[in-house]
């Protein structure tokens, strides 16, 4: 048997084959299928690169970082994601190795994969400024403290190192801005009876189904931006959607799936108002639109984005003086749980909602609203009023008194 600083060694037997056996399997021995050393050496080394072991000395970061997101090799993270059912548009690749090229391989190119502390990417992280200067808001940060994670989770993968430094360093605390529903004088402002009227106010046909659709069904924006005319449904009273489409506004794409947090449900339905309803009709006749055909569209053709839809919810609410701090299109999602709480059961409105149960951050009711629902339920509370014996309807089935427990 022929000894070797590698992590295995080798037996050459004539007329056979070499076999090899590896450090990690002690007695087991297997066949290259070589006649010669060089070969049987190749065959070793490219069996521990399948096994996912490494002898090598550790690379710099930037030579093992180039191209990470990029390359299409059998071993780069594209071809992984995609062997585990883990699809993910070109624009995601692109734009996280341009993190990579931007922010991380600057800072630490020069070191050794296996040097890279903890300590050394919290200081990168809390210093890191914008390029060309300025300062970074913390979901920038957070997405670039990602994009090491992952890239570090393949150091460790190859057998560089046992840990993944990137790991150990917290994420940056985000303020979500808080969002208010819009008040009931301002929804009617905005969805008036008259729907010559409410095109006026949108600026436009599509933008006044668009924010309609949002008013009746809470749905979020990018779940209405990838709505098509078969996602429409004809009811007994009326019309309603269901989609299992969202569109990924980062990514301006649209996804086969829908928000869920890995909680929720996996499909968006809505009730649609039956001034929606004429609405959306005329829209799709006017437009010409069928079968596939996403419902709205930008002027140039493309998706409705968040953004897009966001700026012109602003724009609309500064026209007509009701733009406030915290108000965004997602108030209508907010106003849409409140208004309809307590009108029906918290499991259905939860359904709507795309919820598996309701969240109390979408509740905003007052002190006033709260009335407002008891007073609808007053019956309900002094029915029994005027019942003297709280046992008179409950009796034993075979006719014996039971001795009443003191209160």
């Amino acid at each position: 048997m022929r000894h070797t600083d590698r992590p295995y060694r080798f037996r050459a037997c004539a007329g056979r084959a070499i076999s090899v056996e590896f450090r990690f399997m002690p007695g087991k021995r297997i066949s290259t299928g070589c006649y010669d050393m060089p070969s049987a050496v190749l065959w070793a080394e490219e069996y521990l690169k399948n096994q996912g072991m490494t002898d090598d000395k550790p690379p710099a970061f930037s030579e093992f970082a180039r191209n990470f997101f990029t390359r299409r090799d059998p071993d780069s993270i594209y071809s992984r994601n995609e062997a585990f059912g883990r699809k993910f548009s070109a624009a995601y690749y692109k734009q996280r190795q341009a993190i990579l090229d931007t922010y991380i391989i600057p800072a630490f190119g020069s070191y050794l994969v296996d040097a890279i502390s903890s300590v050394a990417i919290e200081r990168f992280m809390v210093t890191i400024k914008r390029k060309g200067g300025g300062v970074l808001a913390n979901e920038t940060k957070n997405r670039i403290l990602t994009v090491m994670r992952v890239v570090m989770d393949d150091v460790k993968r190859k057998g560089y190192r046992s840990d993944n430094p990137a790991d150990d360093v917290q994420m940056f605390a985000t303020v979500r801005n808080p969002r208010s529903p819009l008040p009931g004088y301002e929804l009617a402002i905005l969805f008036p009876e008259n729907l010559d009227e409410r095109v006026e106010i949108w600026g436009g046909l599509m933008w006044a189904v668009y924010f309609s659709i949002f008013y009746d069904t809470g749905l979020r924006p990018g779940e209405i931006a990838a709505l098509r005319v078969c996602d429409v449904y004809r009811t007994q009273k009326g019309l309603a959607i269901a989609s299992a489409k969202s569109m990924d506004s980062m990514e301006k794409d649209i996804k086969d799936k829908v928000k869920t947090s890995g909680k929720g449900l996996e499909n968006r339905v809505g009730l649609l108002y039956d001034d929606t309803a004429v609405l959306l009709l005329r829209y799709i006749d006017e437009s010409g639109l069928s079968g596939d055909d996403l419902l709205f569209r930008s002027n140039k053709g493309n998706p409705i984005i968040t953004a897009t839809s966001n700026k012109h919810f602003k724009t609309v609410l500064e026209k007509h003086g009701l733009y406030a701090e915290g108000k965004v299109q997602y108030s209508l999602r907010h106003s849409y749980e409140t208004d309809r709480r307590g009108d029906m059961p918290d499991s259905i409105l939860a359904v709507s909602m795309g919820h598996t149960k309701l969240r109390d951050d979408y509740d905003h009711r007052t002190e006033k609203d709260m009335i407002r629902i008891l007073d609808r339920n007053r019956d309900s509370f002094f029915e029994n009023r005027g019942r003297r014996d709280a046992d008179a309807d409950v009796v034993p089935l075979d006719g014996a008194k039971k001795k009443r427990e003191p209160v």
